[in-house]
């Protein structure tokens, strides 16, 4: 998926700007408030010559009588609005109050405290000059950030694997995020011993470059400890340089191993060679290159090695840290709300978030530079709408919630057209692009990619997901999925059709990288109508059940097109399937009326068999020839565990041209899809974004191919 800019012509301006003209006479009962940097809070914001200066000040306006109950616009604009506390809506209206640019012009809604580059000064410090390593003394710059009114630091805390993460300070150059500096800077060290066994706090490595640890004020370490797919930051008690161990505070999720882990193009495969890697991070000692930064927080001062073209500061770079928490946090309950057209960004968790909502919608936004999710609505969010959005360099994409799933009552929530990518910035696992459950959310048309694990992270009924392109999805752990759901059987009415699957490949040790991942027993999901090409593995079924796999093309994939087992045969996950099946009515008229194979459970002597899998009328290719489908064991070659029928192998002379992007289908192929009911697999241009997401002001002249 490529934006590309190009210059507008004179004919279609003109239109917009008749338009623009237009509309405001539709607007005419509207009341609009004006926010500006430069405004004053003494001004009424009623006229774009009188601004308010502060959202606060805009929010506590629209609750004054005769402002109440309208229709009303807050027109941000052109510049930084910096929060000074959270904006935070305390209630839902009667009527739809909409955040939004002035006339599309630049916006940005920031949680963070702008510097001014000239405090940034040369290190001249002999101790510190000392813990540096030379090749970075010219560069490195430091600040004394109480002489920029901060004294709000954050804390280290544990992140990865899911946890909830609430950044320190971050640092921000020109909107482009800085980090901890660490080491290797892009690799891992292997653990060669654990002393004290799996559970233990202490390992081993073989480096000497330990000696320059010595001294650190808050080392902490990031790694998988034990397996590729659950990575975790650990605090470090003490360095040891004479046996060269780390003794952490507290022992890490799943314990400790020895890694395996070798450069990239010696990958090992299998889940006895996964994990056992770290790297040290926040350390002075390790700020050896451009985009890292340290806090010493007990002098108060950051150093820096700015992420410049040059390496240097000028007087016009843009340096923010991050300061608040959220910068938009919306009450549980509140109704009728639209946030368009700007960017929000330099918090230190979510950007915006918010629980329980209803008819809220977030549209054309950027959202950068954050430490948790950019948009979160959580709980039972009903009719929310995420559209038009750009997000990257946060920890995490977009987050939603909704629906009944006792009474299976749709949520009416809709995320589309969306660009989401480099989400998973200091977490890999749990930063998905997209999380989302409940019922009947419908995800279409986004483009997400480079994302450090899964890319859609899902659990539920009814949903559907579809017009998407995925690429390069999982590039930081391993035994994952672009699109990823796991470990029940009750969440049926599932769809996954008309999408892009691409390049989804495993790069660390580990299990199997897929384009779709039905892990543990994950059932009766309908994917079909999709173009896989390129990924280690295109789809699995997990030992599930009733899932039905068809009308895909499955081209080249590294290691097998359709991977499938039977692990709930050996009792797998067990307690927790039947728990889950329990918590929910699945015998009663609108459950069996809706998923009657899974009132049929309550029969079933053997519920962790994977039957009535369907995988028929699929078209694959591969380089070196080999079958579809891979069986784990013996024992589930089985037509009434995985009926496979009708799939029909092709040459890659079948497609028109797939380096392009071009399945449509000839010779052969296009004979037997005929005979077979098998429609023309769907163009790359009708999948991710229909428009150039993103506020306007980024995307003037920009059209999407």
């Amino acid at each position: 998926m490529l934006f590309v800019r190009k210059k507008v012509g004179g004919r279609i301006m003109l239109r917009i700007a008749v338009i623009l003209v237009l509309l405001p006479t539709t607007w005419a009962a509207a009341i609009h408030l004006y926010v500006s940097p430069q405004g004053s809070d003494t001004n009424t914001g009623l006229d774009p010559s009188t601004p308010l200066k502060t959202l606060q000040r805009a929010r506590d306006r629209i609750d004054e009588p005769g402002i109440l109950g309208n229709e009303i616009y807050v027109e941000l604009m052109s510049g930084y609005h910096d929060l000074l506390i959270p904006l935070n809506l305390t209630h839902g209206y009667t009527a739809l109050v909409t955040f939004r640019s002035y006339q599309h012009e630049e916006v940005h809604v920031t949680g963070g405290k702008r510097i001014t580059p000239s405090l940034f000064k040369p290190v001249t410090d002999p101790v510190i000059l000392e813990r540096i390593p030379e090749e970075a003394h010219e560069k490195v710059r430091q600040i004394h950030l109480p002489d920029a009114g901060i004294t709000d630091y954050g804390t280290m805390s544990v992140y990865g694997f899911y946890r909830e993460r609430i950044a320190p300070l971050e640092l921000f150059i020109n909107g482009n995020p800085l980090r901890l500096a660490r080491w290797p800077n892009d690799f891992f060290i292997n653990i060669v011993n654990v002393p004290d066994g799996r559970r233990g706090v202490r390992f081993g490595y073989n480096n000497s470059r330990d000696a320059r640890w010595v001294g650190e004020k808050e080392p902490w370490t990031y790694g998988y400890w034990f397996f590729s797919w659950a990575d975790q930051s650990a605090k470090i008690a003490s360095v040891n340089t004479s046996s060269h161990e780390i003794t952490l505070t507290a022992p890490t999720k799943y314990g400790l191993k020895t890694g395996h882990l070798q450069k990239k193009d010696n990958i090992k495969v299998g889940d006895a060679q996964q994990g056992g890697y770290f790297r040290v991070i926040n350390m002075l000692s390790e700020l050896d290159q451009p985009g890292e930064y340290y806090i010493d927080r007990s002098t108060g001062i950051l150093y820096m090695w700015p992420n410049t073209p040059t390496g240097y500061l000028n007087d016009s770079d843009i340096i923010y840290a991050s300061i608040l928490d959220d910068c938009i946090s919306i009450a549980i309950g509140a109704n009728n709300i639209t946030f368009q057209d700007f960017t929000i960004e330099a918090c230190r968790r979510f950007g915006i978030d918010g629980t329980d909502l209803e008819s809220v919608s977030f549209l054309n936004l950027e959202a950068k530079n954050l430490g948790s999710y950019g948009i979160r609505s959580a709980g039972d969010s009903r009719n929310i709408t995420v559209s038009g959005c750009e997000i990257h360099d946060t920890d995490g994409g977009i987050n939603v919630s909704g629906g009944d799933r006792i009474d299976l009552i749709p949520s009416g929530n809709v995320i589309e057209d969306n660009h989401i990518y480099k989400v998973g910035r200091e977490t890999s696992v749990g930063a998905d692009g997209i999380s989302h459950s409940g019922v009947n959310n419908i995800i279409r048309n986004n483009y997400l990619h480079h994302g450090t694990y899964s890319c859609i992270m899902w659990s539920g009924n009814d949903h559907i997901m579809e017009y998407n392109h995925f690429e390069d999805c999982c590039q930081n752990a391993t035994d994952g999925g672009a699109v990823h759901c796991g470990r029940d059987w009750t969440m049926r009415g599932n769809h996954i059709r008309y999408n892009y699957f691409q390049n989804t490949l495993r790069t660390w040790p580990g299990g199997q990288i897929r384009g779709i991942m039905l892990d543990d027993e994950f059932s009766s999901v309908t994917i079909e109508h999709n173009v896989f090409f390129t990924n280690e593995v295109h789809a699995n079924i997990g030992g599930g059940r009733d899932t039905i796999i068809r009308y895909n093309v499955f081209y080249n994939a590294t290691e097998i097109s359709v991977d499938v087992d039977g692990r709930g045969l050996n009792g797998s996950d067990l307690p927790e399937l039947e728990a889950a099946l329990k918590a929910v009515p699945y015998t009663d008229a609108l459950w069996s009326s809706r998923y009657p194979k899974l009132a049929a459970m309550a029969y079933d002597n053997v519920p962790g068999a994977p039957r009535g899998n369907q995988i028929y009328k699929n078209l694959y290719y591969t380089v070196n020839g080999t079958r579809l489908i891979n069986y784990h064991r013996t024992y589930i070659v089985n037509n009434t565990y995985f009926n496979l029928t009708d799939n029909y192998q092709v040459q890659s002379s079948d497609f028109v041209d797939p380096e392009k992007y071009n399945f449509q289908l000839q010779g052969k192929a296009k004979a037997w899809a005929a005979q077979n009911g098998f429609d023309e697999p769907i163009p790359f241009n009708q999948v991710g974004p229909r428009f150039a997401p993103g506020p306007t002001y980024l995307n003037k002249g920009m059209t999407i191919l």
